[in-house]
């Protein structure tokens, strides 16, 4: 049997999957001039190309491709077409409905450019033209053409603007960059319109939601709905796009607040790259194939919270495009314009999970088909626990491709033994950020999901921290990250296990204490806490390193911690481990062998005290499965 190591899918790293799994002068009147402020983003944008081709969306172009307008300093409006024009060129038309050059009567401009860098777009002889036939006249200064001669237009990724020769801002056309508060535009207004709301006032009991400050999405709730649809005019948008589903929180005063992101809908179109996805069908992109106007919005309780409080939009803003490829991260998808990707096809992705597989079975060269070196070492790669080799395998479409990003997960099964041990696993395919296909080996249908399976039984999933400490685990333990530090869940007996690398106690005063000296220190600290009360440590071996055990809980009457609910017992970068009442904490407390980067690990498991005995118990192969590797 071909020995597997364990991946080293990192703890401190737990988000590192889906997360996984964000760039002189004015003509009097004549060319582009614009007097507002500059855009936060691009909003109702068409982007047009010419009839001479596209721009592909992997081009610095596409930034430029679309309808702009601009406001004169003498009011008249004007309005900027660009395309694609041959051989990678861009082609612009602008038109002023009263230009001053032609004594108040309408202008065409035209010319051809290209691309300076990534940023900025020369046009070198632009052509103005008077739609009444007469001739453009200058009144001072060079020449018209000298002065628009090498006309240059320069992106702002942030503010989704361009900035002309004659420092004139250009925003796409209809947008609206960002605004304040809404319905209401003052406290003084919204304190207003609580008072009428608590006397049953219709006009402003809408805004009253009480599911909402109970933490339910905000997508759901009529103040967002009534905002894009009443406010920005759209009518139909999109929210937890890619899964990223807004951030809930709470003021020190009780008021609530929901931050999040949402798209807008091209209205009666179906999505012609996921038309069978439940969601991307019916939200085909506003902007070109592929981009999508994006709003990030904050609703709040501004005046009073709790059920009876109002909501009010707090703030908005419309997100810039990037130069970078949409991904899970975080900044992908709250800091930028959403884009969806091209998805893989059924054949592309299906020749590729073949070639892995058949890699599995021929016994070498499966990890050059996965996204992330370490999922070169997934459980059982090549082989049985027993170690038996495959034999043959299949494959079975879960779901897929799922917009925005495109993936696909697929269900895959290995046969050894003559048919006798299966082993399934979940695999994702889809486009790595340079473009390929990749694989990636990911909890599909969720994460309390057994990843790995051998005829039907989890296997235990490998995990590492510190590049060098390593330990397994089997569903229904999983990861989570949410709240404090990362972690393993096991939800049916409502357990954590907290793995920490030189941990301070926490002391009285929800304080972090100094650093202990090593691992008995730490120990002494901890049952000196007058919150707490341990029991005496007793020697233990963890991956045949001396260690610590004892196990912990709150003293009577102790100094309760509120914002985390509860005595903080110890704490590795701020977010402490924490004991509620009625619970108990299993420690084991050792000092690392050298080569590690950390003195000290605690390993905390922390359960309600009718369930510790068979948590504990649940929890004995994790902590048995220590191990210690030194460079």
């Amino acid at each position: 049997m071909e020995r597997v190591e364990l991946r080293p899918f990192t703890l401190e790293g737990f988000h590192h999957r889906r997360q996984r799994k964000e760039r002189n002068r004015r003509i009097g009147t004549a060319v582009v001039a614009l007097g507002v402020a500059a855009a936060a983003f691009a909003s109702l944008a068409r982007a047009l190309t010419s009839d001479r081709g596209t721009v592909p969306a992997d081009q610095p172009s596409r930034r430029f491709v679309g309808t702009w307008t601009s406001t004169d300093v003498d009011g008249s409006s004007q309005t900027m077409t660009i395309g694609a024009a041959e051989e990678g060129g861009l082609e612009i038309v602008v038109r002023d409905d009263s230009a001053g050059v032609c004594s108040g009567a309408p202008s065409t401009m035209r010319g051809t450019g290209r691309l300076d860098g990534a940023r900025q777009l020369v046009i070198t002889s632009p052509v103005l033209t008077c739609d009444d036939g007469s001739e453009p006249v200058v009144p001072e200064g060079p020449p018209l053409e000298e002065q628009l001669r090498n006309l240059t237009f320069v992106h702002d990724p942030r503010a989704a603007t361009l900035t002309d020769s004659f420092e004139v801002l250009w925003q796409r056309e209809g947008a609206t960059t960002s605004g304040g508060t809404w319905p209401q535009s003052s406290v003084e207004e919204v304190a207003e319109a609580q008072r009428l709301a608590d006397a049953g006032d219709p006009r402003y009991t809408w805004q009253v939601d009480a599911e909402l400050a109970a933490g339910a999405n905000a997508g759901d709730a009529e103040i967002v709905a009534r905002f894009f649809e009443e406010k920005l005019g759209w009518q139909g948008f999109r929210g937890e796009v890619g899964g990223h589903g807004g951030e809930y929180g709470v003021t020190s005063e009780g008021r609530a607040t929901w931050e999040g992101v949402f798209v807008r809908c091209a209205p009666g179109r179906t999505n012609p790259l996921y038309p069978n996805d439940p969601e991307g069908r019916g939200c085909a992109p506003t902007i070109d194939q592929f981009r999508y106007e994006t709003v990030k919005i904050k609703v709040a309780q501004l005046v009073r919270g709790g059920p009876s409080g109002l909501w009010v939009v707090a703030r908005w803003v419309m997100l810039p495009p990037s130069d970078e490829p949409m991904t899970y991260g975080e900044e992908s998808f709250t800091q930028r314009q959403i884009e969806q990707v091209a998805p893989p096809s059924d054949g592309e992705a299906t020749a590729l999970l073949q070639a892995f597989l058949q890699a599995r079975i021929d016994g070498e060269g499966a990890q050059e088909f996965l996204r992330f070196p370490e999922d070169g070492e997934i459980p059982l790669l090549y082989a049985t626990t027993s170690g038996a080799p495959y034999e043959r395998s299949e494959i079975e479409l879960i779901e897929g491709p799922v917009w925005p990003l495109g993936q696909r997960g697929f269900k895959i099964r290995l046969f050894a033994e003559g048919d006798e041990t299966v082993v399934e696993q979940f695999i994702e395919v889809d486009r790595d950020e340079t473009g390929p296909l990749m694989l990636e080996y990911w909890d599909w249908p969720g994460p309390s999901h057994p990843l790995t399976t051998e005829n039907g039984q989890p296997v235990a999933e490998p995990y590492s921290y510190l590049d060098g400490v390593i330990f397994s685990a089997a569903p229904p333990w999983r990861e989570r990250c949410l709240l404090g530090p990362c972690s393993l869940g096991h939800d049916n007996l409502q357990a954590s296990l907290y793995v920490l690398a030189d941990p301070r106690p926490v002391e009285t005063g929800c304080l972090e204490g100094p650093a202990p000296a090593n691992a008995e220190a730490l120990a002494g600290r901890i049952r000196s806490d007058p919150d707490l009360e341990a029991t005496e440590p007793v020697a233990v071996p963890v991956g045949g390193t001396p260690a610590l055990r004892m196990d912990v809980v709150a003293a009577p009457g102790p100094s309760v911690c509120q914002n985390w609910g509860g005595v903080g017992v110890v704490t590795e970068t701020g977010d402490p481990v924490v004991l509620g009442g009625g619970h108990r904490m299993r420690l084991y407390l050792l000092d690392l062998p050298e080569g590690l980067s950390a003195r000290i690990l605690t390993i905390a498991i922390v359960a309600p005290e009718p369930r510790f005995k068979a948590v504990v118990e649940a929890a004995t192969p994790i902590v048995d499965s220590f191990q210690f590797r030194t460079r």
